[in-house]
């Protein structure tokens, strides 16, 4: 019904765990400040956003290490830090930062090396040749081309 709902023009959103449910893999628990195999599990979401996986409370929280291992697990799924007091506004495939914090955009699709999958539960993983991006209030991103958009700017909402 939602799926519906939302394909009719219904806007559809989430905080905190409900951001994290909009995506088709959710991570449902687990905290590492280094990206280790095994360290973060994760469930099916409600598939709003196919291809992404969402974290919540980024920066308070210190999720990057965390966003990483489940990067690793899933290299070509965007991998998507919400810090807290922001949000990501998406409208077909472009998203815009709004509010007072970032986004940090993890993406492991080129990645040179992953050995997340080869190594045992726990232990460290290497991961080579990521991009990250770090989006401020207004600006930007193509989720299809998976690049920032040029023209964004800082000054609004």
């Amino acid at each position: 019904v939602l799926h519906r709902r939302a394909a009719g023009g219904m806007v559809v959103g989430g905080t905190s765990a409900g951001a994290a449910v909009m995506s088709s893999t959710m991570i449902v628990e687990g905290e590492t400040r280094s990206p280790r195999a095994s360290a973060v599990h994760t469930g099916p979401g409600l598939e709003f956003l196919p291809g992404i996986i969402i974290d919540q409370h980024f920066a308070q929280r210190g999720r990057l290490g965390r966003l990483l291992s489940v990067v690793a697990q899933f290299p070509h799924q965007l991998g998507i830090g919400i810090d807290e007091d922001t949000a990501l506004v998406i409208e077909g495939h472009e998203a815009r930062v709004i509010g007072s914090g970032a986004i940090t955009i993890v993406d492991a699709g080129s990645a040179t090396r992953n050995d997340g999958a080869d190594v045992p539960a726990g232990a460290a993983i290497t991961l080579c040749g990521v991009t990250l991006h770090s989006l401020p209030r207004g600006q930007r991103f193509d989720l299809s081309a998976r690049s920032p958009l040029s023209d964004s700017t800082t000054t609004t909402d």
